[in-house]
């Protein structure tokens, strides 16, 4: 707000004085200000929102050029799809609104900030996205590491654990992916650009949360007894997070409930760990060009609903590591893929099952409305039709995991009372009618009944009337200003009740009125209002008692999320021909003919390549991988890692066997990426996850490393790749594939047994190359690389001088020598005779570039005085 605005106060109207006191509440949120049919927004905020929205921006008090008000807004009823632009921006939302009906108040309509929407704290479906969680993340520093709570306002959830360092914070978060991030003041610079970097679609926000008040602001947020309970289970660290968030979204609710009734812990470190670089190369839920389409979880996300397709992300990015849990959720899977019929009955049943979690969650939070009801309803009505269903299978054929789902708490009485209250057709407001059905309360039958047939009411009174007072003329009428009366003619005067009151003399007749003709008409000109207050109320009712179900309602919602993770997973492996895979303790990952799940659906029919894989940690720990470019080293890695992540996320595998070995982490190297924002270069950026790599490898870690030492000079570049190589054998004794154009690399396995070479291979036609992208034994002669050139399209005469300096190098000489283009060596010096004799013992033809200058160098020792 600007100081002029704050000057002039109190030169304002009343209303606008009523925009100030709400605006200096929440001075950085824009400020949806009711103002009859519309939200109003005034100063810094309407300009800001008019630019951000494509709105009109207008002014108040336009006559007043001196003292004009910016002014933007937009109509109350279409206000969520403006909410939900706004906070897809980054932006927080407060609403102002009028607290009481302008129709029945004199004055001014009071006004108060009645929630502020935030990117991390939304229930509007339309700011949704139904198949992914909107986190709320709170950190806090701790010194040796960072304590992490995750809050779904949307599904009442919020998740804590403890991370022991940065590396790990930043793993998490990517993993998460929040909306909303609030990080501590002190958290370091390069640990903040990096979060900002990878998160893109966050938005950030200090905190300043104070340790000393975490317990008494979840006694407050979740009670007492929830707040003894989580200290025991995570201890006071993770707490700090769970205050910093929970603080945080109950100032933005106004002191509302959040629906969260208890803290889950969890622990990253019993899951395998896949760090941001993993989830980044691996494509797993988006591309490298930040796209969903195209990612693994794009390919296999088969699910009928919301919640499944939620379960099914946080199981790819958080795959198991403890194998009774992985073993079930194949024998799960299994039972679906040979369950063709069960398989599509089931998902038949879930694709009708709206968000049942989020549902729940809007019923407790008490903004639920009747058609968010009635899809509760149909929710449950579904989810009962699902579980009958499984109960129709023998038992002890179903699985663990199945027969769980099956024995699932329905919520029946929830049910029962939702089919008893409710219409089949519901209004978007319980204010607009027509929510309840007949027989629910007396008091609405009645008013439906003078609502929909008031003329037949008053037409049965006056019926009533004339055998009671035996005046057969008798009729009762209506105007505007009367209302309505009976109206009895004079030659019948006599025969008029005590009771009837007069209320007006006409000519030839008396209009009078009775305490039950007044009562009636009461009812009558106020039955839609009357009607619609007691609708409201008792839907309100309904709401709080459903609300109630919430934390049996989101179980209920767990476990069909769980059912069709399953059913979607089955699904993919029957139409793809996915294989069920031995998952055990040991340190194998042995694949037949597997293929990488995104690039085979992309290719044409017939062509992708299936590739057998096989790592032992007892005979070869490590895959020294040569070939070409283009020829598929790179997929190869990629898809050994989705393989072994789908395997322990609960999924078959794109294989014909696989026998995988747990990991509990997956590092990746594969391929380039500048850091250019924080001054980094490739090679550097590759050092550091190199880094990262050889300090956090266990023995039961998968490396894939590609092309390493790549961005600097060649030897240096070698003598980098080589001592990685042997420290990952020597030390790590991990299982590791290791793609590389050094072809020198080859020979670590003459000295360490345990790495086996192999390559993808390629065969010559003439000047072109045709890549077979089979991996086979033995290393590749040499890489083909002017081949490829020609097949990017580089310039045919630049082709062939770069063959012309190949040559060069491969006969000794720099082929910037004189006489390089056509070299011929001297006769009469028998120093060049000694180098003409060593060069006819080279093998040229096996030789690659790297080999050609280090034999040069040798030559050159062979030829006295030459210092060049």
């Amino acid at each position: 707000m600007s100081p002029d605005a704050r000057e002039n106060g109190g030169k304002h109207t009343p209303v606008m004085q009523q925009f100030f006191r709400a605006k200096d509440q929440y001075p950085d949120a824009i400020l949806f200000f009711r103002m009859g049919d519309f939200y109003e927004m005034f100063y810094e905020d309407a300009v800001v929102a008019s630019q951000l929205l494509d709105l009109t921006l207008t002014s108040r008090n336009k006559h007043t050029e001196a003292e004009q008000i910016p002014m933007a807004g937009v109509p109350h009823h279409a206000a969520a799809g403006y909410i939900a632009r706004l906070l897809e921006k980054g932006q927080r939302v407060a609403i102002c609104e009028q607290m009481a009906d302008p129709s029945k108040i004199k004055g001014i309509v009071p006004r108060e900030v009645v929630r502020v929407i935030t990117p991390g704290l939304v229930l509007e479906v339309d700011a949704l996205d139904a198949r992914a969680h909107n986190y709320l993340v709170a950190v806090c520093a701790h010194g040796e590491g960072f304590s992490l709570a995750a809050l779904e306002l949307s599904t009442s959830e919020l998740r804590a654990c403890f991370l022991p360092g940065d590396a790990l914070l930043v793993a998490e978060l990517v993993r998460l992916d929040p909306r909303e991030l609030l990080v501590p003041a002190e958290l370091g610079k390069d640990v903040r650009t990096l979060i900002s970097r990878l998160l893109p679609r966050a938005t950030i926000r200090d905190h300043s949360h104070d340790a000393k008040k975490t317990l008494a602001v979840l006694g407050e947020c979740i009670g007492t007894d929830a707040c003894k309970s989580a200290l025991d289970e995570l201890g006071s660290k993770p707490l700090d997070a769970c205050a910093a968030a929970l603080s945080y979204a109950h100032e933005a609710t106004r002191g509302k409930s959040t629906g969260i009734r208890r803290i889950s812990a969890y622990d990253p470190s019993s899951e395998l760990l896949l760090d941001e670089v993993a989830v980044r190369n691996l494509e797993l839920v988006r591309t490298l060009g930040g796209d969903r389409k195209g990612s693994l979880l794009h390919l296999i996300d088969e699910t009928c609903t919301a919640i499944g397709a939620r379960t099914l992300r946080r199981r790819l990015l958080s795959p198991l590591t403890e194998l009774t849990a992985i073993r079930a959720r194949h024998d799960a899977v299994a039972v679906l893929v040979q369950k063709h019929d069960l398989r599509a009955e089931l998902r038949t049943a879930l694709n009708a099952i709206p968000d049942l979690e989020r549902l729940a969650t809007r019923a407790s939070l008490h903004v639920a409305t009747p058609r968010d009801m009635g899809s509760l309803r149909q929710a449950l009505v579904h989810a009962r039709e699902v579980c009958k269903r499984l109960g129709k299978e023998p038992k002890g054929k179903l699985g663990e995991a199945l027969a769980a789902i099956a024995k699932a708490d329905l919520c029946d009485e929830v049910l029962d009372e939702l089919e008893t209250a409710l219409q089949e057709d519901l209004p978007l407001h319980a204010r607009d009618g027509g929510v309840f059905r007949g027989q629910i309360d007396a008091r609405v039958d009645e008013l439906r009944q003078l609502s929909s047939s008031s003329k037949d009411v008053i037409l049965r009174l006056e019926e009533s009337e004339r055998e009671r007072t035996g005046i057969s003329s008798l009729k009762i009428r209506f105007t505007r200003v009367f209302g309505y009366y009976i109206e009895i003619t004079k030659k019948n005067l006599e025969s008029v009740p005590e009771e009837y009151r007069r209320k007006q003399t006409v000519a030839g007749a008396e209009r009078y009125t009775t305490p039950a003709l007044e009562e009636l008409q009461s009812k009558i000109l106020n039955a839609d209002e009357r009607l619609s207050a007691i609708e409201t109320e008792l839907f309100e009712e309904l709401r709080k008692r459903i609300g109630a179900h919430a934390h049996r309602l989101h179980a209920l919602a767990a476990r069909l999320g769980e059912l069709d993770v399953h059913a979607s997973l089955a699904e993919v492996a029957h139409r793809h021909g996915y294989v069920r895979p031995t998952v055990d303790d040991s340190l194998r990952i042995a694949l037949q003919q597997a293929r990488h799940p995104v690039v085979e659906r992309f290719a044409s029919a017939g062509v992708f390549v299936p590739n057998d894989v096989g790592i032992d940690a007892a005979q070869a720990c490590m895959l020294m991988i040569t070939g070409p470019n283009m020829s598929g080293k790179s997929t190869v890695m990629r898809q050994t890692a989705l393989a072994v992540i789908l395997a322990q996320a609960g999924s078959f595998v794109p294989a014909k066997a696989a026998h995988i070995g747990v990991v509990d982490r997956i590092f990746t190297r594969v391929g380039a990426s500048d850091n250019l924002g924080a001054g980094q270069s490739t090679f550097m950026v590759e050092m550091q996850e190199t880094a990262t790599m050889l300090r956090a490898a266990s023995s039961r870690s998968l490396v894939l490393l590609d092309e390493i030492g790549r961005g600097t000079s060649t030897y240096d570049g070698l003598s980098i790749a080589w001592a990685v190589a042997e420290h990952l054998h020597d030390h790590v004794n991990c299982r590791a594939m290791f793609a590389t154009h050094y072809h020198e690399l080859c020979e670590l396995s003459d000295t360490h047994p345990r790495i086996a070479n192999m390559n993808v291979s390629a065969k010559e036609q003439g000047d072109e190359v045709v890549f077979l992208h089979k991996l086979i034994e033995d290393g590749a002669s040499h890489s083909y690389g002017i081949a490829v050139a020609k097949l990017a399209g580089v310039p045919d005469s630049v082709l062939a001088r770069a063959r012309q300096i190949l040559r060069t190098l491969e006969d000794g000489k720099a082929p910037g020598a004189k006489h390089a283009r056509s070299p011929k060596a001297k006769a009469g010096s028998t120093a060049l005779s000694v180098a003409e004799e060593a060069l006819r013992q080279v093998d040229i033809e096996r030789m690659t570039p790297v080999e050609a200058l280090v034999e040069l160098s040798r030559i050159k020792a062979l030829v006295p005085g030459d210092n060049r």
